[in-house]
């Protein structure tokens, strides 16, 4: 499951998750509100509108709001490109995020449900979907994972 994923991050401003959940947010929020000033501002000036921090505060006030959360997903992944030490957090409350969910089954499965609820274009974390129907197809598959699949004409 991605972290920072629109589905995630909407389920999670949205309670989901249970305790987990609610201190995997806490975690993530204190990332970014003490992260400082973006990196390309000059003499510690305040980051422009637009920034993680305007729109993590966005989606807090209406975390149902797919659009925000996709915004905070976005400017969560310019932020980690963008500043190395905020970066290596992020990976950091990864970790523990990831820890925290395979160590409380029930709060991953309760996570899992709002994702798919929000998101459910996200799939099954981990799962492989492919279609190809129409398509013509010949010679050997080759490669890992591939003795059980089953082809059709």
């Amino acid at each position: 499951m991605d972290p920072i994923s629109l589905g995630v991050l909407a389920a999670l401003a949205g309670g989901a998750g249970g305790e987990i959940g609610r201190q995997a947010w806490v975690g993530l929020t204190g990332l970014v509100r003490r992260r400082g000033p973006a990196p390309d501002c000059v003499d510690g000036a305040s980051p422009e509108p637009g920034t993680t921090e305007t729109a993590l505060a966005a989606l807090e006030g209406r975390p149902e709001d797919r659009n925000r959360a996709e915004e905070l997903a976005q400017a969560l992944r310019a932020q980690v490109a963008a500043d190395e030490a905020f970066a290596r957090a992020v990976r950091v409350w990864e970790a523990m995020f990831h820890a925290s969910l395979t160590a409380d089954p029930e709060a991953a499965a309760d996570l899992e449900a709002a994702v798919q609820a929000i998101a459910p274009e996200a799939g099954t974390p981990g799962a492989v979907h492919n279609d190809f129907r129409g398509a013509t197809f010949e010679g050997p598959v080759q490669g890992s994972g591939t003795q059980h699949n089953t082809f059709n004409r």
